[in-house]
């Protein structure tokens, strides 16, 4: 039962936060699927960016460890901080495209996925 806590606790939040969403501040169902559209957006910014994050911090230590023969190891990279300092690029990036372009020129989320070249 251990390996499911997790997903049990956001699973048993988010269903609390659907009700007081709907219930509580009168938040319309329909705007539940834009919403995890927004949210999927931002996650895969943040992906971007944490790949970006991780190849710039490898060749930068592969370039140190060429210049100087240092040893400095791929493995700060690895670092947790990482991940959640690249989730705010991503989410800053996205605030920042939606709230310069004109109103007409940014990018809503689908109602419904759309297949591609449509």
């Amino acid at each position: 039962m251990g390996e499911y806590l997790v997903l049990v606790l956001v699973v048993v939040t988010s269903c609390a936060a659907y009700l007081v969403g709907a219930a509580g501040f009168g938040l319309p169902r329909a705007g539940l699927r834009p919403a995890v559209w927004r949210v999927l957006e931002c996650v895969g910014l943040s992906l971007v960016f944490l790949v970006a994050n991780v190849l710039v911090g490898i060749v930068a230590i592969l370039a140190l460890r060429a210049l100087t023969k240092a040893s400095v190891s791929v493995y700060l990279v690895a670092d947790e901080a990482l991940l959640v300092l690249s989730f705010l690029q991503g989410l800053t990036f996205l605030y920042w495209r939606d709230h310069s372009a004109p109103a007409s020129k940014v990018l809503s989320c689908p109602d419904q996925p759309q297949a591609f070249g449509q």
